[in-house]
């Protein structure tokens, strides 16, 4: 039986590269924070390397430090050891930024990237929020969202009473009765409703919190929000692998020298 297309294509690009690596490092990076954690799941796992005190963490934070500056604002240069990780990072960003990786999570595709990146979860629910008389609500139920306005005096006067199976603003404004209200009502549930966001992303070059400078380019974050995404764009990565969503191509590939490279780093910290 003849290879499928896909995999024909893959056995055609058989040749050194730094998948099988990247692979490897990250087992290993698994199986320390797993035990360092003492949890199973990935996700409690890397929130622990993200958040608690720990040798990857104690280690990789300094390095991602913001620019610092004397007296007369003359940039002060990082230590070797930073601008080597920095540099990592930067080349990272930089083939992530020259070829479009994507990844699924909850059925939604999304790219690789420190661009739009998702560092936290959204607000619990449900919201509310009361404007000139009327109740907006955001809410769980039946499984997806329910989006209510309704008269805060009388109850039962319900407006608009929307629900989806998942979060989705443009679905929410394509409904029929979304369009029964008045256009600032609409503005208020959107606004109330975007702010549900269960999958709030952030771009990480148009922050307020100072500057983080790695070779050539500048990220406009916390050196936290850095450390976090690091780990998320690393993680991303390891998911679009294997699961099988990587596409077989060398700008693809490239991505993983520098993920490798910054694993490796993380696993210095705890050798």
């Amino acid at each position: 039986m003849a290879l499928p297309p896909h995999a024909q294509e893959w056995m055609n690009r058989a040749e050194i590269d730094y998948i099988g690596p990247f692979v490897k490092a990250w087992a290993a990076f698994n199986a320390w924070y797993r035990h360092a954690s003492q949890q199973r799941r990935d996700s409690e796992g890397l929130r622990f390397v993200k958040l608690s005190p720990n040798p990857v963490r104690n280690a990789m934070m300094p390095l991602l430090r913001q620019a610092q500056r004397d007296g007369h604002g003359v940039l002060i240069p990082d230590q070797e050891p930073a601008q080597k990780f920095k540099l990592l990072v930067r080349d990272l960003h930089v083939c992530l930024d020259n070829f479009h990786i994507e990844t699924t999570r909850d059925e939604v595709v999304e790219r690789i990237s420190f661009r739009s990146i998702c560092l936290g979860r959204g607000p619990g629910l449900p919201q509310t929020n009361d404007a000139y008389g009327l109740r907006y609500t955001v809410e769980r139920a039946n499984g997806g969202l329910r989006s209510t306005v309704k008269s805060v005096g009388n109850p039962a006067d319900v407006r608009a009473q929307i629900e989806q199976a998942a979060f989705d603003p443009d679905a929410l404004q394509g409904h029929e009765q979304y369009g029964w209200l008045s256009p600032a009502q609409r503005a208020y549930l959107l606004d109330l409703y975007r702010r549900c966001n269960p999958r709030p992303m952030a771009d990480l070059f148009s922050g307020n919190d100072g500057e983080i400078i790695a070779s050539d380019i500048i990220f406009r974050c916390t050196d936290q929000c850095l450390f976090e995404a690091i780990i998320e764009v690393i993680y991303a990565l390891r998911n679009t692998l294997l699961h099988g969503e990587l596409q077989p191509h060398e700008q693809a590939f490239a991505a993983y020298e520098p993920a490798y490279r910054i694993v490796m780093k993380f696993l210095s910290c705890v050798g």
